[in-house]
Protein backbone atom coordinates (compact mmCIF):
# COMPACT_ATOMS: atom_id res chain seq x y z
CA UNK A 1 0.00 0.00 0.00
CA UNK A 2 1.49 3.35 -1.11
CA UNK A 3 0.65 6.26 1.21
CA UNK A 4 1.17 9.96 0.51
CA UNK A 5 -0.09 11.49 3.75
CA UNK A 6 1.31 13.46 6.68
CA UNK A 7 -1.56 13.62 9.16
CA UNK A 8 -0.53 11.48 12.13
CA UNK A 9 -3.95 10.05 12.98
CA UNK A 10 -4.59 9.03 9.40
CA UNK A 11 -1.17 7.41 9.17
CA UNK A 12 -1.91 5.39 12.28
CA UNK A 13 -5.25 4.23 10.89
CA UNK A 14 -3.71 3.25 7.56
CA UNK A 15 -0.88 1.37 9.27
CA UNK A 16 -3.42 -0.58 11.32
CA UNK A 17 -5.46 -1.43 8.23
CA UNK A 18 -2.31 -2.55 6.38
CA UNK A 19 -1.39 -4.81 9.29
CA UNK A 20 -4.84 -6.41 9.41
CA UNK A 21 -4.75 -7.03 5.64
CA UNK A 22 -1.20 -8.38 5.78
CA UNK A 23 0.24 -5.92 3.30
CA UNK A 24 3.22 -3.57 3.44
CA UNK A 25 2.74 0.17 3.79
CA UNK A 26 5.30 2.35 2.02
CA UNK A 27 5.37 6.14 2.09
CA UNK A 28 6.31 8.61 -0.60
CA UNK A 29 6.66 12.17 0.68
CA UNK A 30 7.07 13.99 -2.62
CA UNK A 31 6.45 13.79 -6.33
CA UNK A 32 10.21 13.41 -6.91
CA UNK A 33 10.37 10.21 -4.84
CA UNK A 34 7.22 8.69 -6.33
CA UNK A 35 8.60 7.11 -9.57
CA UNK A 36 11.25 5.13 -7.70
CA UNK A 37 8.73 3.87 -5.13
CA UNK A 38 6.36 2.80 -7.90
CA UNK A 39 9.13 1.01 -9.83
CA UNK A 40 10.55 -0.84 -6.82
CA UNK A 41 7.49 -1.58 -4.68
CA UNK A 42 4.78 -1.81 -7.40
CA UNK A 43 1.92 -1.04 -4.93
CA UNK A 44 -1.58 -2.32 -5.50
CA UNK A 45 -3.28 0.56 -3.67
CA UNK A 46 -2.29 4.22 -3.40
CA UNK A 47 -3.74 6.47 -0.70
CA UNK A 48 -3.33 10.14 -1.60
CA UNK A 49 -3.99 12.93 0.88
CA UNK A 50 -4.89 15.62 -1.63
CA UNK A 51 -4.84 18.42 0.93
CA UNK A 52 -1.37 17.82 2.35
CA UNK A 53 0.94 16.33 -0.30
CA UNK A 54 3.67 18.40 -1.90
CA UNK A 55 3.66 19.69 -5.45
CA UNK A 56 0.53 19.52 -7.60
CA UNK A 57 -1.90 16.63 -7.45
CA UNK A 58 -2.22 16.43 -11.22
CA UNK A 59 1.48 15.65 -11.51
CA UNK A 60 1.07 12.85 -9.00
CA UNK A 61 -1.86 11.44 -10.94
CA UNK A 62 0.19 11.44 -14.14
CA UNK A 63 3.11 9.73 -12.40
CA UNK A 64 0.77 7.00 -11.16
CA UNK A 65 -0.84 6.61 -14.58
CA UNK A 66 2.56 6.36 -16.29
CA UNK A 67 3.71 3.49 -14.08
CA UNK A 68 3.75 -0.02 -15.55
CA UNK A 69 0.95 -1.18 -13.23
CA UNK A 70 -1.07 1.81 -11.98
CA UNK A 71 -2.43 1.15 -8.48
CA UNK A 72 -6.05 1.52 -7.45
CA UNK A 73 -6.34 4.96 -5.85
CA UNK A 74 -8.10 6.23 -2.74
CA UNK A 75 -8.34 9.99 -2.23
CA UNK A 76 -8.62 11.57 1.19
CA UNK A 77 -8.76 15.18 2.32
CA UNK A 78 -10.44 17.55 4.74
CA UNK A 79 -11.79 19.68 1.93
CA UNK A 80 -15.13 20.43 0.31
CA UNK A 81 -16.82 17.35 -1.19
CA UNK A 82 -17.31 19.14 -4.52
CA UNK A 83 -13.57 19.77 -4.72
CA UNK A 84 -12.89 16.12 -3.88
CA UNK A 85 -15.29 15.09 -6.66
CA UNK A 86 -13.42 17.32 -9.12
CA UNK A 87 -10.09 15.84 -8.05
CA UNK A 88 -11.54 12.35 -8.53
CA UNK A 89 -12.56 13.21 -12.09
CA UNK A 90 -9.08 14.60 -12.78
CA UNK A 91 -7.54 11.30 -11.65
CA UNK A 92 -9.96 9.21 -13.73
CA UNK A 93 -9.30 11.20 -16.91
CA UNK A 94 -5.69 10.06 -16.63
CA UNK A 95 -6.76 6.44 -16.58
CA UNK A 96 -6.56 5.83 -12.83
CA UNK A 97 -9.07 3.62 -11.08
CA UNK A 98 -10.35 5.62 -8.11
CA UNK A 99 -11.86 3.17 -5.63
CA UNK A 100 -13.14 5.85 -3.27
CA UNK A 101 -12.86 9.31 -1.72
CA UNK A 102 -13.19 10.27 1.90
CA UNK A 103 -12.65 12.91 4.54
CA UNK A 104 -11.09 12.72 7.97
CA UNK A 105 -11.11 10.94 10.36
CA UNK A 106 -10.61 7.77 8.33
CA UNK A 107 -12.92 4.83 9.03
CA UNK A 108 -10.66 1.79 9.54
CA UNK A 109 -13.46 -0.77 9.08
CA UNK A 110 -14.66 0.76 5.83
CA UNK A 111 -11.10 1.05 4.51
CA UNK A 112 -10.32 -2.56 5.37
CA UNK A 113 -13.37 -3.77 3.47
CA UNK A 114 -12.67 -1.53 0.48
CA UNK A 115 -8.95 -2.31 0.19
CA UNK A 116 -9.40 -6.07 0.64
CA UNK A 117 -11.19 -6.27 -2.70
CA UNK A 118 -8.19 -4.76 -4.51
CA UNK A 119 -5.24 -6.53 -2.91
CA UNK A 120 -5.65 -9.81 -4.78
CA UNK A 121 -4.44 -9.06 -8.28
CA UNK A 122 -4.64 -11.55 -11.14
CA UNK A 123 -1.36 -12.68 -12.71
CA UNK A 124 -0.22 -10.53 -15.63
CA UNK A 125 -1.35 -11.54 -19.11
CA UNK A 126 1.57 -12.97 -21.07
CA UNK A 127 2.44 -12.32 -24.70
CA UNK A 128 1.93 -16.04 -25.37
CA UNK A 129 -1.67 -15.84 -24.11
CA UNK A 130 -2.38 -12.86 -26.33
CA UNK A 131 -0.80 -14.43 -29.41
CA UNK A 132 -2.85 -17.55 -28.76
CA UNK A 133 -6.01 -15.46 -28.49
CA UNK A 134 -5.30 -13.92 -31.88
CA UNK A 135 -4.34 -17.23 -33.50
CA UNK A 136 -7.18 -19.37 -32.08
CA UNK A 137 -10.01 -16.87 -32.66
CA UNK A 138 -10.62 -16.31 -28.96
CA UNK A 139 -11.27 -12.66 -29.76
CA UNK A 140 -14.68 -11.63 -31.08
CA UNK A 141 -16.73 -8.52 -31.66
CA UNK A 142 -19.98 -7.40 -30.13
CA UNK A 143 -22.02 -4.49 -31.45
CA UNK A 144 -23.91 -1.74 -29.66
CA UNK A 145 -26.55 0.32 -31.49
CA UNK A 146 -26.12 4.04 -31.99
CA UNK A 147 -29.50 5.77 -31.98
CA UNK A 148 -30.41 8.81 -34.06
CA UNK A 149 -32.59 11.33 -32.20
CA UNK A 150 -34.71 12.69 -35.04
CA UNK A 151 -37.76 14.99 -34.94
CA UNK A 152 -39.88 11.97 -35.93
CA UNK A 153 -38.55 9.78 -33.11
CA UNK A 154 -35.76 7.28 -32.53
CA UNK A 155 -34.10 5.10 -35.16
CA UNK A 156 -31.00 2.93 -35.29
CA UNK A 157 -28.35 4.97 -37.09
CA UNK A 158 -25.43 2.61 -36.76
CA UNK A 159 -23.54 0.18 -34.60
CA UNK A 160 -20.25 0.38 -32.68
CA UNK A 161 -17.86 -2.58 -32.80
CA UNK A 162 -16.54 -3.63 -29.36
CA UNK A 163 -13.86 -6.28 -28.95
CA UNK A 164 -14.18 -9.08 -26.37
CA UNK A 165 -11.87 -11.93 -25.34
CA UNK A 166 -13.32 -15.31 -24.47
CA UNK A 167 -10.45 -16.37 -22.23
CA UNK A 168 -10.22 -20.16 -21.74
CA UNK A 169 -9.91 -19.79 -17.93
CA UNK A 170 -11.05 -16.28 -17.01
CA UNK A 171 -14.22 -16.16 -19.09
CA UNK A 172 -15.37 -13.18 -21.14
CA UNK A 173 -12.97 -10.23 -20.75
CA UNK A 174 -13.64 -6.62 -21.73
CA UNK A 175 -10.84 -4.46 -23.22
CA UNK A 176 -10.11 -2.78 -19.87
CA UNK A 177 -8.83 -6.17 -18.67
CA UNK A 178 -6.36 -6.81 -21.48
CA UNK A 179 -5.76 -3.69 -23.57
CA UNK A 180 -2.87 -2.57 -21.37
CA UNK A 181 -1.19 -5.95 -21.91
CA UNK A 182 -1.80 -5.69 -25.67
CA UNK A 183 0.03 -2.36 -25.73
CA UNK A 184 2.77 -3.53 -23.38
CA UNK A 185 3.54 -6.55 -25.60
CA UNK A 186 3.37 -4.43 -28.78
CA UNK A 187 0.46 -6.36 -30.28
CA UNK A 188 -1.79 -3.35 -30.82
CA UNK A 189 -1.37 -3.40 -34.61
CA UNK A 190 -2.41 -7.07 -34.73
CA UNK A 191 -5.47 -6.38 -32.56
CA UNK A 192 -6.45 -3.39 -34.68
CA UNK A 193 -6.10 -5.38 -37.90
CA UNK A 194 -8.43 -8.01 -36.45
CA UNK A 195 -11.05 -5.50 -35.28
CA UNK A 196 -10.99 -3.44 -38.47
CA UNK A 197 -11.13 -6.46 -40.77
CA UNK A 198 -13.82 -8.35 -38.88
CA UNK A 199 -16.04 -5.28 -38.35
CA UNK A 200 -15.82 -4.01 -41.92
CA UNK A 201 -16.41 -7.51 -43.31
CA UNK A 202 -19.50 -7.89 -41.13
CA UNK A 203 -20.81 -4.42 -41.97
CA UNK A 204 -20.38 -5.27 -45.65
CA UNK A 205 -22.55 -8.36 -45.17
CA UNK A 206 -25.25 -6.33 -43.45
CA UNK A 207 -25.14 -3.84 -46.30
CA UNK A 208 -25.58 -6.65 -48.83
CA UNK A 209 -28.63 -7.77 -46.85
CA UNK A 210 -30.16 -4.31 -47.06
CA UNK A 211 -29.03 -2.91 -43.70
CA UNK A 212 -27.37 0.41 -44.43
CA UNK A 213 -25.77 0.97 -41.03
CA UNK A 214 -23.06 3.38 -40.00
CA UNK A 215 -20.10 1.46 -38.56
CA UNK A 216 -18.21 2.91 -35.58
CA UNK A 217 -14.74 1.57 -34.66
CA UNK A 218 -12.42 2.81 -31.93
CA UNK A 219 -9.04 4.04 -33.13
CA UNK A 220 -6.13 3.78 -30.71
CA UNK A 221 -4.06 6.95 -30.22
CA UNK A 222 -0.94 4.94 -31.07
CA UNK A 223 -2.20 4.31 -34.61
CA UNK A 224 -2.54 8.04 -35.13
CA UNK A 225 1.26 8.02 -35.33
CA UNK A 226 1.19 5.62 -38.29
CA UNK A 227 1.20 7.55 -41.58
CA UNK A 228 0.45 4.36 -43.53
CA UNK A 229 -2.78 3.62 -41.67
CA UNK A 230 -5.16 5.64 -43.94
CA UNK A 231 -4.01 3.78 -47.07
CA UNK A 232 -4.33 0.36 -45.43
CA UNK A 233 -7.82 1.24 -44.24
CA UNK A 234 -8.80 2.46 -47.72
CA UNK A 235 -7.71 -0.87 -49.23
CA UNK A 236 -9.72 -2.76 -46.62
CA UNK A 237 -12.86 -0.75 -47.35
CA UNK A 238 -12.42 -1.38 -51.06
CA UNK A 239 -11.92 -5.12 -50.52
CA UNK A 240 -15.22 -5.51 -48.64
CA UNK A 241 -17.09 -2.90 -50.70
CA UNK A 242 -18.00 -0.80 -47.70
CA UNK A 243 -18.40 2.94 -48.40
CA UNK A 244 -15.94 5.04 -46.38
CA UNK A 245 -18.61 7.67 -45.68
CA UNK A 246 -20.45 5.03 -43.59
CA UNK A 247 -17.42 4.45 -41.35
CA UNK A 248 -16.72 6.56 -38.27
CA UNK A 249 -13.52 6.21 -36.25
CA UNK A 250 -13.77 7.10 -32.56
CA UNK A 251 -10.60 8.82 -31.42
CA UNK A 252 -10.02 9.20 -27.68
CA UNK A 253 -8.89 12.50 -26.25
CA UNK A 254 -5.58 10.88 -25.35
CA UNK A 255 -4.71 11.36 -29.02
CA UNK A 256 -4.15 15.00 -28.20
CA UNK A 257 -0.89 13.97 -26.55
CA UNK A 258 0.73 12.79 -29.81
CA UNK A 259 2.47 14.97 -32.35
CA UNK A 260 -0.19 17.37 -33.60
CA UNK A 261 1.29 17.82 -37.07
CA UNK A 262 1.35 14.07 -37.59
CA UNK A 263 -2.15 13.71 -36.17
CA UNK A 264 -3.41 16.44 -38.50
CA UNK A 265 -1.82 14.69 -41.47
CA UNK A 266 -3.39 11.29 -40.66
CA UNK A 267 -6.78 12.76 -39.79
CA UNK A 268 -6.93 14.90 -42.92
CA UNK A 269 -6.19 11.95 -45.22
CA UNK A 270 -8.86 9.88 -43.48
CA UNK A 271 -11.38 12.67 -44.02
CA UNK A 272 -10.33 13.00 -47.68
CA UNK A 273 -11.20 9.31 -48.08
CA UNK A 274 -14.63 10.15 -46.64
CA UNK A 275 -14.19 8.47 -43.25
CA UNK A 276 -15.85 10.24 -40.31
CA UNK A 277 -13.88 11.15 -37.19
CA UNK A 278 -15.51 11.34 -33.77
CA UNK A 279 -13.76 12.92 -30.78
CA UNK A 280 -14.62 10.41 -28.05
CA UNK A 281 -14.97 10.99 -24.29
CA UNK A 282 -15.22 14.74 -24.80
CA UNK A 283 -15.55 16.83 -21.65
CA UNK A 284 -13.29 14.91 -19.31
CA UNK A 285 -9.99 14.47 -21.09
CA UNK A 286 -7.04 16.46 -22.36
CA UNK A 287 -8.35 17.99 -25.58
CA UNK A 288 -8.45 21.77 -25.79
CA UNK A 289 -11.29 23.64 -27.40
CA UNK A 290 -8.96 24.73 -30.19
CA UNK A 291 -8.62 21.10 -31.27
CA UNK A 292 -12.30 21.10 -32.18
CA UNK A 293 -11.80 23.56 -35.01
CA UNK A 294 -8.20 22.77 -35.96
CA UNK A 295 -8.72 19.04 -36.42
CA UNK A 296 -11.16 17.75 -39.07
CA UNK A 297 -13.62 16.03 -36.74
CA UNK A 298 -17.15 15.31 -37.91
CA UNK A 299 -18.60 14.49 -34.47
CA UNK A 300 -18.00 14.83 -30.75
CA UNK A 301 -19.16 12.32 -28.15
CA UNK A 302 -19.94 13.71 -24.71
CA UNK A 303 -18.43 11.43 -22.06
CA UNK A 304 -20.75 9.16 -20.08
CA UNK A 305 -19.50 10.57 -16.76
CA UNK A 306 -20.94 13.98 -17.65
CA UNK A 307 -24.19 12.46 -18.91
CA UNK A 308 -24.52 10.46 -15.67
CA UNK A 309 -24.43 13.66 -13.62
CA UNK A 310 -27.14 15.39 -15.66
CA UNK A 311 -30.21 14.12 -13.73
CA UNK A 312 -28.93 15.41 -10.37
CA UNK A 313 -26.51 18.29 -11.01
CA UNK A 314 -27.53 21.56 -12.61
CA UNK A 315 -23.90 22.39 -13.37
CA UNK A 316 -23.62 19.21 -15.42
CA UNK A 317 -26.79 20.13 -17.32
CA UNK A 318 -25.38 23.55 -18.19
CA UNK A 319 -22.03 22.14 -19.29
CA UNK A 320 -23.55 19.37 -21.42
CA UNK A 321 -25.98 21.82 -23.04
CA UNK A 322 -23.09 24.19 -23.76
CA UNK A 323 -21.06 21.38 -25.38
CA UNK A 324 -24.01 20.43 -27.58
CA UNK A 325 -24.50 24.06 -28.65
CA UNK A 326 -20.78 24.48 -29.32
CA UNK A 327 -20.66 21.34 -31.42
CA UNK A 328 -23.59 22.47 -33.52
CA UNK A 329 -22.12 25.94 -33.94
CA UNK A 330 -19.02 24.25 -35.39
CA UNK A 331 -21.30 22.13 -37.60
CA UNK A 332 -20.37 18.90 -35.82
CA UNK A 333 -22.76 16.11 -34.92
CA UNK A 334 -23.08 15.56 -31.18
CA UNK A 335 -23.59 12.16 -29.53
CA UNK A 336 -24.47 11.43 -25.88
CA UNK A 337 -22.73 8.38 -24.42
CA UNK A 338 -23.96 6.29 -21.51
CA UNK A 339 -27.72 6.88 -21.77
CA UNK A 340 -29.04 4.60 -19.04
CA UNK A 341 -32.37 6.15 -17.99
CA UNK A 342 -35.35 7.94 -19.46
CA UNK A 343 -34.43 11.30 -17.83
CA UNK A 344 -30.99 11.10 -19.47
CA UNK A 345 -32.61 10.46 -22.85
CA UNK A 346 -35.15 13.25 -22.42
CA UNK A 347 -32.40 15.71 -21.55
CA UNK A 348 -30.33 14.65 -24.58
CA UNK A 349 -33.32 15.08 -26.88
CA UNK A 350 -34.27 18.48 -25.51
CA UNK A 351 -30.63 19.61 -25.59
CA UNK A 352 -30.57 18.93 -29.32
CA UNK A 353 -28.23 15.92 -29.40
CA UNK A 354 -28.13 14.19 -32.78
CA UNK A 355 -27.53 10.67 -31.48
CA UNK A 356 -27.13 8.62 -28.33
CA UNK A 357 -25.79 5.30 -27.09
CA UNK A 358 -26.34 3.35 -23.90
CA UNK A 359 -27.99 0.41 -22.19
CA UNK A 360 -31.33 2.24 -22.16
CA UNK A 361 -31.60 1.17 -25.80
CA UNK A 362 -29.45 -1.95 -25.86
CA UNK A 363 -26.20 -3.26 -24.50
CA UNK A 364 -23.61 -4.84 -26.82
CA UNK A 365 -25.00 -7.86 -28.68
CA UNK A 366 -23.65 -10.53 -31.00
CA UNK A 367 -23.52 -9.86 -34.73
CA UNK A 368 -26.31 -12.37 -35.34
CA UNK A 369 -28.70 -10.31 -33.19
CA UNK A 370 -28.16 -7.01 -35.00
CA UNK A 371 -30.37 -7.82 -38.00
CA UNK A 372 -33.25 -8.89 -35.75
CA UNK A 373 -32.80 -5.79 -33.60
CA UNK A 374 -32.83 -3.44 -36.58
CA UNK A 375 -35.70 -5.10 -38.45
CA UNK A 376 -37.94 -5.37 -35.37
CA UNK A 377 -37.29 -1.83 -34.18
CA UNK A 378 -39.35 -0.42 -32.49
CA UNK A 379 -40.77 -3.75 -31.34
CA UNK A 380 -40.49 -4.66 -27.69
CA UNK A 381 -38.13 -7.56 -28.36
CA UNK A 382 -35.62 -5.38 -30.17
CA UNK A 383 -33.90 -4.09 -27.06
CA UNK A 384 -31.74 -5.87 -24.55
CA UNK A 385 -33.68 -4.07 -21.82
CA UNK A 386 -36.92 -2.93 -23.40
CA UNK A 387 -36.76 0.29 -21.35
CA UNK A 388 -36.92 2.49 -24.44
CA UNK A 389 -40.18 0.88 -25.66
CA UNK A 390 -42.68 3.51 -26.71
CA UNK A 391 -40.16 6.35 -26.66
CA UNK A 392 -40.02 6.49 -30.45
CA UNK A 393 -43.49 8.01 -30.58
CA UNK A 394 -42.72 10.91 -28.23
CA UNK A 395 -42.30 14.40 -29.74
CA UNK A 396 -38.91 16.03 -29.68
CA UNK A 397 -40.21 19.01 -27.68
CA UNK A 398 -37.49 21.66 -27.38
CA UNK A 399 -35.22 19.87 -29.82
CA UNK A 400 -37.54 20.66 -32.74
CA UNK A 401 -37.33 24.36 -31.98
CA UNK A 402 -33.56 24.13 -31.56
CA UNK A 403 -33.28 22.39 -34.93
CA UNK A 404 -34.59 25.46 -36.73
CA UNK A 405 -31.73 27.55 -35.33
CA UNK A 406 -28.97 25.27 -36.68
CA UNK A 407 -27.19 25.82 -39.99
CA UNK A 408 -29.40 24.62 -42.83
CA UNK A 409 -27.05 21.87 -43.98
CA UNK A 410 -26.77 20.46 -40.48
CA UNK A 411 -30.50 20.68 -39.96
CA UNK A 412 -31.07 18.62 -43.09
CA UNK A 413 -28.58 16.03 -41.81
CA UNK A 414 -30.37 15.71 -38.47
CA UNK A 415 -33.82 15.55 -40.03
CA UNK A 416 -32.88 12.95 -42.65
Amino acid sequence: MLVMEREAQSLGTLAAVAEVLGCDMVRADSLDSLPQVLAVKRPTIAVLAVDSIESNGLGIFQALADSSSPPATFLVGAIDTRVLASIKRAAETRGLKVVGVGGRPLDAVALEKMFAAHLTTPPPISRQELEQALALNELSLQYQPKIALTPEGLRIQGIEALVRWQHPRKGLLHPRHFLHAIEEHELLAALTDFVMTDAIRQAGRWRSDGLDLELVINLSPRLVRDRGFPERLARLLLEYEFPPERLVLDVTEASAAVDRDLMFDVFTRLRIFGVGLSLDNFGTGLSSLTELYRMPYSEIKVDRSLIADVPREREAQLIVQAIADLGHTLQLSVCAEGIETRPMLEFARNAGFDSAQGHFFSGPVQAGEIEQLVRSWPGLGASATGRWHGMQTLPMDGATTRLSRLPQALARTIAS
